[in-house]
Formats: C-alpha cells, structure tokens, sequence
C-alpha cells in the first residue's frame, strides 16, 4: 500500500513542462478570506485597482467586500457592506470608477436590511438590483439605492437584477441587467416605455438601461428593452414559455451614448435594418446574444442587433452566452463570451474552427471574441477563442472578460482547456486560466500567458498607464510590470486543482510560473542525512528567509514544503530565488489547516475528483474495483498543519509517526436524498510511513449504508474546521 502511494504522489510531484517564455508579471494574492471569490476589477485614473469579492465574515455572514491597491497590488484599503440574507446572499456583478475615483458597484439582493443611503428607488419586490457608491478611500457609502419595480407576475415575480455599470467623463452612472417588473422605473420620452407583455403561461423578462445622475439624486432615463415572443413547438412544451432577455455588459461612448449587450430568448427584439443579425437564432430553450446602442438620452436606438449562430449543429446546445464586452476609441464593440459550433468567424481568424468540447454540457463551452464596427452593421472579427472547460465546478469557462489597451489591442482572460488554445509554440501550459491580447485586427497574439485555475480568468482591466492586470477568483492578480528574474502565476496545493492564496505548515505546495529555472534537467527531491534539500539545481525557495524543502524543480513548476517557522504569523513572503535572478516576493496568508486530498480529475459527466486511494484489499480504488459498503479504504493528503510531535522541515518519516495537532474527519453523504453529512469512522491519521513529513495518510471506514445506485461516494477531508475540495471514491453499487 505504501508503495503505491508513493509511485502516485511521485508521479504527481515530477510534472514536465514546456520550455519558459519571458513574461514579467508581478502576482498579488489578496486576503479576500477562506469561504471567499473574488468577482469583478476595476481600475482608476492613476491605476489604482479595486477587486470586489463575494465573502463571509467569522460570524457566518454573507457580505460584499472591496479592496483597494496600488498600481502593484498593495492593498491601501478595504470596505465590507451587504444585508444579512444567508439563503440568498447579496451578489455583486459589475463595477466602475468615476473620474474622482469612487467606485460604483452593482447587483442583486434579497436582504431586507440591504444598506440604504438616499435611495433614489425605494418600492421594489424582494429580489431587486442594487446600485452602491463608494468614496475612494472606501470609507462611506456615498449613496445606495435598490432598483427594480414592485409588480409583477409569472415565474420571475417582478425581480430585478442589476447585471453591470459604466461610468461617463461626468460620472453619471448607466447601468443593465433584467427584469419581469410591470412598474420598472421607466422615464417619460424613455425608448421602449411600455412594460412587458405577459403571455398567458408566464411573465416577460426583459433587459434594461438605466442613467443615473452622479449624485444619485435622480434618474436622467430608463428604459427597457426587449420582447415578449419567443419561438415555441406548441402544447405542453409553451407552458412557461415568453421571450427572457438580460442585459450583462454595458459601455459608454463620448457625448453621453451608451452600447449594452446581453442574451435573450426573445424573437421580436427591436433589431435595426442592416444590421449584423436581423434573425435570432433563439426559442424558448436556446437564446442568441444581442448588442444595441442607444443615443444620448436614452429615447433613441442607433442601432440593434442580434449575435446569432450561423447553424445549429444538434446534439449541441444553442446558446450563444455573451459574458463581457467593451468598446474601442473607434467606436467598435468587442465582445466576448461562450458558443457553440455554428458561431461566425470571420476570414483569417485566429481561431476559425471550433475547438472542441462535450456536446453535452450547458451552458455553451467554447470561447469566443467578436469586435463589430460602430454601425452593428457587420464583423471586424470573429474567432473562437479556447475550448471547453468542465472541472473544477464553477471555474471560468470561455472569455469572461475583456478590454482595450491605448493602442486598440484586444485582451481577454477567461478559461480553457490549454490544448484547445492558439498558443503560440513553447507557450508554457500551466493551467486552464488564460490572458491573451490580440492585434486590433484579432489575427494575432501579441502576449499570452496561462496560468493554474482560479488564478486569472474572472476579469481584466487595462489601466490608463497601460498596465494590463488579470484578477483570479482566489483573489489573486497579475499585473504585467517590467521585472528581471523569474514570474510567479499561482500557488496550489498539491493536492488540490485551484490556486490559494492561504497555505499551513508543512503543507505541500506547487508554485507555478515563467522562467523558474533553465527548462533541463527537471530535477526530482534530494535526501540528505533522512530529509529533503533545500536547493536543487541552484534553486531556493524562502519563507520570510527561510529556505524550504524542495521536491521538484522545472521550469514552470516548483514543489516545496512550507516550513513550520511560519507557524503562528499572520502572513508569509514567499520569493523564488534562482541563477537568473529573484521573483518578486509574494505575500501568503497563512492558516492552521489547509487540507486537500491527492486526487484525479473526473471523468466525463462527474463534477467529483476521484481519490488516489487505496481498498482494504490492497488494489487501487477506481470504477473496476469499487470499495464495498463498510470497508476501509486509505487516502493521501496535505495541509494538515502542525503535527503533535516534533518533526524536521523536508523530514523522512521513519518508524516515529505524528497526527495533526487538529482534529481530524471524514465527511460523508451517503443518502443524497437527504444531503445530510455523516463523520465516518476515522482509524488512523497521521504520517504516511516512508514518506515526507507532511503528507498525512488517513484510514476511515465507508458506511454500512450507501444510497442504492450510487457508484462515487462523495466525501470530504476535514481538519480543524477546515475543509477540503470534495473527493470521491469508488463503491459498489
């Protein structure tokens, strides 16, 4: 059993990589909490960027916080605001900064106690958007309003989500989103006035723009946008079934115009003549993207268009999801999003065919980027843009974000699946996040860098300075800033699929970057006198100083233990000290416990890694050989913190083994009928003989009892209130 234990985590410790590119990136992990995601970015005048994130406070509260940082990503400032809603949490989805540099945040809530300052709308139902202004010190709520009407009917109940914003040169504030609300607040003179139409089997949804005086004293307009018809078969299948269109993105234009773009379901949208797509290719169970453009004032439309598929390609689903978009000092809108086979491409695109993905999924899983000229009338370019992404759940799949750069360059950050990118040869593949910038015409790369999951990928901003910066949901960012030595991209544990920024002592870690050392040779562990180097191949990695055991050196990934010295800090820094110069020092949080087990990903059509794990039996725990109901199976895992006995950094353990000081389970949900979670059986936890200190070996007992049918047995490892990623392991049905 220990020997295929340790043939396993070597095999995950000695990963080859591709030959390093030069890339100067400066990584910032934010102290955004353990149960937190970083959502949105957002940059001011002199390059300050604010990070939104999602968090929960100590005492379970769900609330939105704001981090404000230097133009390197010190953190100057923090805010945290919300209502006290745990079933509905409050949810952030767009941001903006005015000229004098206060931050606009926007989204949606369901808290009755949502914090109010001079709200502007005051009747809404309980799901209604938010609109929150906050000075750029982030001291105080400049002002606060709920937005959305206070009737409606239908499945959608007459809520309101606030989906983006934008911020003009006077600082007045527009914003988008959806609602099924008769009485939004809609302005006299307003383009499209009139509420949705209902049809009998449901309620209209529709998108809407919304101006709002810098102040937050009035409404300059508001109007909705959409329509009520959607394409339907007919008998059971329209129950339900109206036209559902939301916008997601918005921008604004000199002079006061302003472009939203978002998806619907709707047949009779408002599209103009000549434009891109006069059809959609949409119903009630698919729905194709739309981009319009309204005058100053908002009564006018300049132009409307669908983002339609060329052809629907069954057994594909149909969607067409546009998730971002931004328009160029010309006047052109780049978009940015998620298709399926059958989206456009333009002549001599980047990527011209569809890049793969599971016909089975939803929603859509191939990127895509798109600019259309300043009429909508047609196509500058159009590309697929990476590929399919299924795990981990919940990380960023297509282009999730984009911007412009001074000079009309095109950057996108999003997720993929790194063979299914048009990465220039020697690309290092590091991970399924991604950041590319394209040429103004989109035929080419001019930077592109991939980097592990949660590292990038949620969003991106281009500063007035120029500075390109990348924001992960773990809370980290990667700002490209001109540096000598090596570049650090993401800190994972190894035994888990998505980058941290909090680690233990003793915890086993991957630090991946660019350019950490010469590409050959990759260079495995060394034991000296019973325990790990500290260098290999003239490669260290310190902490505060201190120089850690290394187990695997490459030129884009490097495996180290952390030290038991950071054992009671707050905080560690962390540089990568190489022949050809030092990283940057990056800051960690540290935790008493980070725990993850050894895993692999997941098959097709499971959302669950499965455990390297071994059956009481002594074979290999996999979907051949399932564990049966009430036996013992063993896993490996790290991050369990300080050990109850004294141990050596990058010791070997021998015949004298330690447990975690915390106490450690084995969470369980054997019915998941009821979801309820069971602490197995836990027969030993502690060091894994032969091995290095800090890999923890556990042996627990599955239950007498699984649900009939179930064939993956979800389980979780759990130490000192910390709790790792789920895992699964095989059992007979």
């Amino acid at each position: 059993m220990r020997r295929i234990a340790l043939l396993l985590l070597i095999g995950l410790f000695a990963v080859p990589a591709a030959p390093a590119a030069t890339t100067p990136l400066q990584l910032t992990y934010l102290d955004i909490g353990s149960q937190s995601q970083a959502k949105l970015l957002a940059a001011d005048g002199a390059g300050n960027l604010f990070v939104v994130s999602t968090v929960v406070l100590p005492s379970g509260r769900p609330q939105i916080g704001v981090i404000k940082t230097d133009p390197r990503g010190n953190a100057l400032a923090s805010f945290y605001f919300g209502g006290s809603s745990v079933t509905f949490p409050d949810t952030p989805s767009g941001a903006a900064v005015d000229p004098q540099g206060n931050i606009v945040i926007v989204g949606t809530t369901e808290s009755p106690d949502f914090p109010l300052v001079s709200p502007l709308f005051s009747r809404t139902t309980a799901l209604a958007g938010f609109v929150v202004k906050i000075d750029s010190a982030l001291q105080h709520i400049i002002f606060s309003t709920r937005l959305g009407g206070s009737m409606g009917g239908g499945v959608n109940q007459g809520g309101t989500s606030v989906n983006a914003a934008a911020v003009d040169e006077s600082g007045n504030i527009y914003v988008t989103g959806t609602t099924s609300a008769t009485d939004f607040p809609v302005t006299a003179g307003a383009f499209q006035v009139e509420p949705p139409q209902n049809s009998p089997f449901g309620t209209a949804a529709y998108a809407f723009l919304t101006e709002i005086s810098a102040a937050g004293d009035r409404a300059i307009y508001s109007t909705y946008f959409g329509g009520s018809n959607t394409n339907c078969s007919g008998g059971s299948g329209c129950i339900g079934a109206f036209g559902a269109t939301s916008g997601t993105a918005i921008a604004t234009l000199s002079g006061g115009a302003a472009v939203i773009a978002g998806n619907t379901t709707a047949t009779n949208l408002p599209v103009t003549p000549g434009a891109l797509g006069e059809q959609c290719s949409c119903g009630a169970t698919s729905q194709a993207g739309f981009v319009a453009e309204f005058a100053p004032g908002g009564a006018k439309l300049q132009w409307s268009t669908y983002v339609p598929l060329v052809e629907i390609q069954p057994p594909y689903h149909s969607d067409i999801s546009i998730l971002s978009m931004t328009v160029d000092a010309a006047g052109n809108v780049i978009i940015g999003g998620a298709a399926p086979p059958g989206f456009p491409v333009t002549s001599g695109a980047l990527q011209p065919a569809y890049p793969g993905g599971n016909p089975f999924v939803a929603p859509p899983y191939a990127g895509f980027l798109a600019k259309l000229d300043p009429s909508g009338a047609q196509y500058v370019f159009s590309t697929y843009l990476g590929g399919d992404v299924s795990f981990p759940p919940g990380s960023a799949n297509g282009v999730k974000s984009v911007a412009v750069d001074a000079q009309n360059g095109v950057w996108a950050t999003g997720g993929s699946l790194v063979s299914e990118l048009p990465l220039p040869t020697g690309t290092p593949g590091i991970g399924q996040s991604y950041v590319v910038g394209l040429s103004a015409d989109g035929t080419t790369l001019t930077n592109s860098f991939t980097a592990p999951t949660a590292a990038a990928g949620q969003a991106i901003a281009v500063t007035a300075q120029g500075a390109v910066a990348a924001l992960g949901s773990a809370g980290s960012l990667l700002i490209g800033i001109p540096s000598q030595g090596p570049s650090l991209v993401g800190v994972v544990n190894s035994a888990a699929f998505q980058v941290r920024g909090r680690v233990a002592p003793y915890e086993l870690i991957s630090l991946y970057g660019i350019g950490l050392r010469p590409a050959l040779p990759l260079l495995g562990g060394q034991v000296v006198n019973g325990a790990l180097t500290t260098s290999l191949g003239g490669v260290q990695v310190t902490f505060d100083g201190i120089a850690a055991p290394l187990l695997f050196a490459g030129p884009t990934q490097i495996n180290a233990i952390v030290p038991s010295s950071v054992a009671g800090h707050d905080s560690t820094e962390v540089e990568i000290v190489t022949p050809g110069g030092t990283s940057g020092p990056v800051t960690l949080f540290l935790a008493p416990s980070q725990p993850e087990v050894f895993s692999t990903a997941p098959g097709l059509g499971s959302s669950v890694k499965a455990a390297i794990a071994v059956n009481q039996d002594g074979t290999p725990n996999s979907a051949a050989h399932p564990a049966a109901p009430g036996s013992i199976v063993t896993v490996w895992a790290t991050g369990g913190g300080l050990p109850d006995a004294s141990e050596s950094d990058g010791e070997i353990v021998g015949s004298g083994l330690a447990s975690p000081l915390l106490p450690v389970a084995i969470l369980a949900s054997p019915n998941e009928a009821d979801g309820t979670l069971q602490s197995l059986e836990v027969l030993y936890a502690g060091d894994a003989p032969g091995m290095v200190a800090g890999v923890l070996q556990v042996n627990f007992r599955l239950p007498e009892q699984i649900q009939p049918g179930t064939t993956q047995l979800p389980c979780a490892l759990e130490i000192g209130g910390a709790i790792s990623e789920q895992f699964g392991i095989y059992v007979r049905p």
